[in-house]
């Protein structure tokens, strides 16, 4: 977009000098007005309190108009805008009230979740009040002061010449991408309404049109099969007014064996099912749900649904994490900013991290996968752990019955054997809660599960959730139809600012409990113990993440097992650093006493923002000391569509190997190709193999399908459309001009809209509600009104919603009040009120002359205007124009010829 004029750029800096001047003081007298509280509702800045602050970083200029509220010595800065600025990896998410993202090499966790009053970066918590957060619907504003806690920078405002310098503590990504730093951004006259949001509404449908992902790979082989070819096949889009996920893949022979088939719909706010007023409902290859006491979540044929609230848990109950793994991808879970588990096989195409405990309070969960073509993608999910205790009157249900282990698609062998090979017997699951007062809610579940190949067990439960002197508790009660019965209580708190959760049954009578990671076929529990603590430890000042849990199990023959484990995570200098260690004992009547101590130890770093590196080492304490694996990556990007992958792995033990791998990687505009090469020793074993990635989205605009970069079914597409709106009506005409060169940014990369006017954007992800940006600084039209510059919706896999852009042909034109004075001179007026309005109907634009009697109306749209002195002013005064004065816009818009207009007064106004 063209540099505005330079007098119109002055007037914009007196006025926002002006604003910060009277701004501070109204600030300062009411700090906690407009609702600027972090756990309140969505705030309205006042626009009296509006700054225009030039940023430089390092002395290098980003921006001269960052638009900034309240006290000039420490604003409220746009934290979405910053981020963009300085090209972190951070997500701004105004309608979830959350931040999320990594920071510097080491990739430090950033999380900042309003709505449950969370800030953390890397693991330690930081400190925000309430005055030092706002929220608009399409920003969210952190107190400058709040900021340098949050972001390695040095934040130092001049609030005489608004100006905001930043230095930088470590290196930031766009300091590693100095060819950006040359860009200064126009100074944009619509500024004020970067706060506002175009909701677009992406209601299901009956039936879309499907999004695919596709993977494919072979390979040559020393070693059977000598020639792999393999294949996995994602399929997502709208169906029956649901969200439908497929997945298919292959065996090493390229012959299909997994398939799942889903239909799901998720509501934040209830209303599915009628009556029931569901918040979510599956059906397909679902999961049953678990009872505090006896079955566990299970996959298999069938439906299941719930009407609890999605993102709320009990802290008595393990979670269930599952998510889609294509091939040769590798996940991390972190609970907390500590590294908990690892996957690097798919199972049936998915992750899976089951039983995974929580601690009271806020809980983070990031699960991290990396790619075998140098990718990193995150996931962030924010989970609210209670007590378990409902609102007074309130009532939840979990419900759900499946067909356990068998798919809707079910392939079979040579022998006719049903592949997973299973007798599928039926799981069916119930689970009712219910606040009797703020201090109790009961329990009952009901369950029919099978306990092995030919057992199947039915089940009653009864359960209470209270709270004593801020520890919640749990009692749980459960008998079986085979006379197992069991009991269990739990609590849970933070003393001294520890999580703390403990939890003790009891077992009779064979009962099984399959929600206990102990359960053994043929072995059943006596009793069960265990306890797991969260807390920050800090050496010298520095704050580590440490978890600890321990866990004891008793067995109706005598033998006892013992179990405890230790995970922390902290980052040393630009290297994220993980440890655990898990110690087993196992003793009993008929078999020896067994003793065993592990350790992992990982390290990550994305070493001057090219390389990727990653390590881990597997050792042995006890029963002997040794290492038992190493493992270490290397991925380094060329250029935007390059990249090399290096890797060693070295097992150790009895029978030692070393393998080591090398591979190039294209990211071509439709797909991903990776050659990589394979060899190990002793052996001489080698492996060169080929994968290829891509994916397919109908592109609603043009009636065909693109093919694109790997995940539209994994995630949201948008179809942008940007034109120039003739009629105003907001909808798309034929004959109506596309606008090429809108900047889309919000997808895997910012997408310009072609000729045509339209921008295909993949990659937006799966989350409840998320944004892209539209940036119209590369349109070589100024006099274009745009609608909000932040467009939100309700992504989801397989979806591609079109998105109208109308932008509306507008004038400016330089208004000048003039007088005649009795000399013959003519000289402006100042501090005139004009009112400008539109024939045929329009609000009226009003404005102040400057000290030389001109005033400035902007965007303006086509038609016919008059000119008018406010009429309160122009009779107070005396005054009134000598002969009316009309202007036009045309249909095209443009700046207009200054227009003048000279004014007479009926008697002097010094009586």
């Amino acid at each position: 977009m063209p540099t505005p004029r330079p007098d119109r750029r002055l007037g914009l800096l007196a006025a926002a000098a002006f604003v910060a001047v009277g701004g501070h003081a109204a600030l300062a007298a009411e700090p906690v007005d407009e609702a600027l509280i972090s756990s309140g509702p969505i705030a309205h800045l006042r626009d009296d309190d509006l700054l225009l602050f030039a940023v430089d970083l390092d002395g290098l200029t980003l921006t001269d108009s960052m638009a900034a509220y309240g006290d000039p010595n420490d604003p409220l800065l746009p934290m979405g805008e910053l981020v963009r600025l300085l090209d972190l990896n951070v997500t701004v998410s105004p309608g979830d009230r959350r931040i999320t993202g990594t920071i510097g090499e080491a990739q430090r966790p950033l999380t900042v979740d309003l709505a449950n009053g969370v800030a953390r970066v890397g693991g330690k918590d930081v400190a925000l009040a309430d005055q030092d957060v706002a929220v608009t619907p399409g920003e969210i504003y952190i107190r400058a002061s709040a900021v340098a806690r949050l972001l390695p920078l040095k934040i130092a405002t001049d609030s005489e010449a608004l100006s905001i310098k930043l230095t930088a503590l470590e290196k930031l990504p766009i300091q590693a991408r100095l060819e950006r730093l040359a860009r200064l951004r126009d100074l944009r006259p619509d500024v004020g309404s970067a706060d506002d949001v175009l909701h677009i509404p992406n209601p299901y449908r009956l039936i879309s049109m499907p999004a695919v992902d596709v993977s494919a790979s072979t390979a040559r082989d020393t070693r059977p099969p000598n020639d792999p070819r393999r294949y996995d096949i994602r399929v997502a889009g709208d169906l029956a007014w649901m969200g439908f996920q497929g997945y298919v893949g292959s065996d090493d022979n390229g012959k299909p064996n997994t398939a799942r088939v889903l239909l799901e719909r998720h509501e934040m706010s209830g209303g599915l099912l009628g009556p029931l007023n569901a918040t979510s409902f599956t059906i397909g290859d679902t999961f049953t749900p678990s009872l505090a006491v006896g079955p566990r979540s299970v996959g298999g044929r069938g439906f299941a649904f719930t009407t609890a609230p999605l993102a709320q848990q009990s802290v008595f109950n393990r979670i269930d994490l599952r998510g889609e793994l294509p091939l040769g991808y590798d996940v991390e879970l972190y609970v907390n900013d500590i590294l908990r588990s690892g996957q690097r096989t798919p199972v049936e195409g998915r992750y899976e991290f089951l039983g995974v405990p929580l601690v009271r309070g806020v809980n983070v969960i990031r699960i991290v996968m990396y790619g075998p073509r140098g990718e990193r993608e995150e996931q962030t999910r924010v989970i609210n752990v209670g007590g378990g205790q409902l609102k007074p009157g309130q009532t939840t249900l979990d419900f759900g019955v499946v067909q356990q282990d068998r798919t809707v698609v079910t392939f079979h062998n040579r022998d006719g054997v049903p592949s997973p090979a299973s007798d599928g017997g039926w799981r069916v699951v119930a689970n009712a809660a219910h606040g009797i007062n703020d201090q109790l809610t009961v329990l009952a579940g009901a369950a029919y599960y099978p306990v092995d190949d030919k057992t199947q067990r039915a089940l009653l439960m009864l359960g209470a959730r209270t709270s004593w002197r801020g520890f919640s508790i749990q009692a749980d009660t459960a008998a079986d139809n085979r006379h197992g019965t069991a009991v269990a209580l739990g609590i849970a708190g933070q003393p001294w600012g520890i999580s703390v959760v403990a939890r003790h049954a009891e077992y009779s009578g064979g009962f099984v409990d399959e929600a206990n990671p102990a359960v053994q076929a043929g072995k059943p529990l006596a009793r069960h113990s265990e306890i797991t603590i969260d807390t920050n430890f800090r050496p010298g000042g520095r704050s580590i993440p440490l978890s600890l849990r321990g866990q004891r199990d008793q067995y109706e023959n005598g033998a006892v097992g013992l179990f405890a484990a230790a995970r922390a995570s902290s980052v040393f200098g630009t290297v994220l650093v993980s440890g655990g260690l898990d110690y087993r004992r196992d003793d009993g009547p008929d078999v020896p006493k067994q003793e065993r101590l592990t350790g992992v130890f990982a390290a990550s770093t994305f070493a001057a923002y090219k390389w990727q590196l990653r390590g881990a080492l597997d050792y042995d304490i006890l029963p002997d000391a040794r290492a038992s694996a190493l493992t270490l990556t290397a991925d380094r990007a060329l250029t935007e569509h390059t990249a090399l992958r290096f890797g060693l792995g070295r097992t150790f033990g009895d029978e030692p190997s070393t393998s080591f791998q090398a591979g190039a990687i294209f990211r071509l505009p439709h797909g991903d190709l990776a050659i990589s090469g394979d060899y190990a020793m002793p052996g001489d074993d080698w492996r060169i193999g080929l994968q290829l990635a891509f994916g397919l989205a109908f592109n609603p605009i043009e009636h065909h399908y693109e093919v694109t970069r790997p995940g539209p079914a994994s995630g949201g597409t948008v179809a942008l459309r940007s034109f120039i709106d003739r009629n105003g009506d907001g909808v798309y005409e034929p004959g109506e001009p596309p606008v090429p060169g809108v900047v889309v940014s919000g997808g895997e990369k910012p997408v310009t809209t072609t000729l045509n006017g339209q921008a295909f954007v993949t990659g937006v992800g799966s989350a409840p509600v998320t944004q892209v940006q539209v940036n119209l600084d590369e349109v070589d039209n100024p006099y274009l009104q745009a609608p909000p510059h932040a467009v939100e919706f309700e992504p989801r896999a397989g979806n591609v919603l079109v998105i109208p852009y109308p932008l509306t042909p507008t004038g400016e034109v330089m208004a000048r009040i003039m007088y005649k004075q009795d000399d013959g001179r003519t000289v402006g007026l100042s501090a005139v009120q004009v009112i400008v309005t539109r024939e045929g109907g329009g609000p009226p634009v009003t404005g102040s002359t400057e000290f030389d009697g001109s005033v400035d109306f902007e965007s303006l749209p086509a038609g016919t205007y008059r000119l008018e002195l406010d009429a309160e002013q122009a009779r107070r005064l005396h005054m009134r124009l000598k002969k009316p004065v009309t202007f036009t816009v045309s249909p095209d818009g443009g700046y207009l010829a200054d227009i003048k207009a000279e004014v007479a007064f009926d008697r002097s106004t010094d009586q």
